[in-house]
């Protein structure tokens, strides 16, 4: 007897699957134009229950970094979380394996081997620093990441006073350029608020600390670099006509240094505060956090870069 030929439903399911085999991943910033902000990975990133900001990418954009926590209001402190794009969706939100302490603002590297974060865990030599943030690295290692090791050179500094009017001292935000430079924010002066720095990478070391010209007299913080070099974006409170208390602001890079920072245009910038920036690593998309929605609590917002107005140059998809 001749074998019965399989079933046409059969032949097509088999084809299907061979099909979906062979597509490429989802895009994990979604196919849909996003002119305007809109919640990132809403229920799994931006929750409605905690504070979400501070997101950095992967170089593939599979993995995202970002703080969760109480952000100062509750008794719970921030973590680093991690959240994987598994071809379709981003997974449930885990606490990142080194993240153990006080832990926030993390960045990671272009080449995505290190990841710069600020913490408030104790010091080596310093013993415990209460409420300063200090910046530590962890190194990749295939899988997982190394012991957390506070980022070495001349950055880090301890608050001496405890006092109302002590400097801020606690370094923050940290940003690594592809040649070495570090960008940071951090408080040296209890009048003037805090500013944003830079440092140079010189043997593994991160040494000469000075302030940014573009800093002032208000508060400059959380630094973020779009990926083709050229604007500089960060959160302030500097001026007393802002559309809110804490908003973004932008500054193009000249033959002379960092051009005059002005705010980014509505509804990027709210009445609320809104802060935190980060780019995709494309540089497709501009990512911040806002207290805009329900409960005035910090989430994750996105939208196309098209919509500051900039003109940044994007890697073709």
């Amino acid at each position: 007897m001749p074998p019965r030929p399989k079933s046409t439903g059969h032949t097509l399911l088999l084809a299907a699957l061979a099909l979906a085999a062979c597509e490429p991943p989802g895009d994990p910033f979604g196919t849909a134009p996003v002119p305007a902000p809109v919640l990132f990975a809403p229920g799994v990133i931006s929750t409605p229950y905690d504070d979400e900001f501070a997101l950095t990418f992967s170089p593939d954009a599979r993995e995202a970094y970002f703080t969760r926590g109480s952000g100062g209001r509750g008794s719970a402190p921030p973590r680093i979380h991690v959240s994987r794009f598994d071809g379709t969706a981003w997974a449930e939100a885990e606490v990142a394996q080194f993240s153990d302490a006080w832990d926030e603002t993390p960045f990671l590297t272009a080449d995505g081997s290190r990841l710069l974060f600020s913490s408030r865990r104790d010091m080596p030599r310093w013993g415990p620093v209460r409420t300063n943030g200090n910046l530590w690295v962890v190194e990749r290692l295939g899988d997982s990441w190394s012991v957390p090791v506070p980022l070495p050179g001349d950055v880090n500094k301890p608050r001496v006073d405890e006092g109302r009017d002590a400097p801020e001292r606690s370094e923050s935000g940290p940003v690594l350029l592809a040649g070495g430079t570090l960008l940071y924010w951090t408080a040296e002066d209890a009048e003037q608020g805090a500013d944003l720095f830079v440092a140079e990478e010189r043997d593994g070391a991160f040494v000469d600390p000075r302030p940014l010209r573009l800093n002032s007299s208000g508060s400059e913080r959380h630094p973020a670099l779009s990926p083709d070099g050229r604007y500089l974006v960060f959160q302030a409170f500097r001026d007393l006509d802002a559309v809110g208390e804490d908003d973004l602001y932008v500054s193009e890079r000249t033959e002379y240094g960092w051009g005059t920072p002005r705010p980014l245009p509505e509804p990027i910038n709210s009445p609320a505060n809104d802060g935190y920036p980060s780019f995709s690593p494309d540089g497709r998309y501009f990512f911040f956090a806002s207290e805009r929605g329900p409960g005035r609590s910090w989430s994750i917002y996105y939208v196309e870069t098209g919509a500051l107005g900039l003109g940044i140059e994007v890697e073709d998809r």
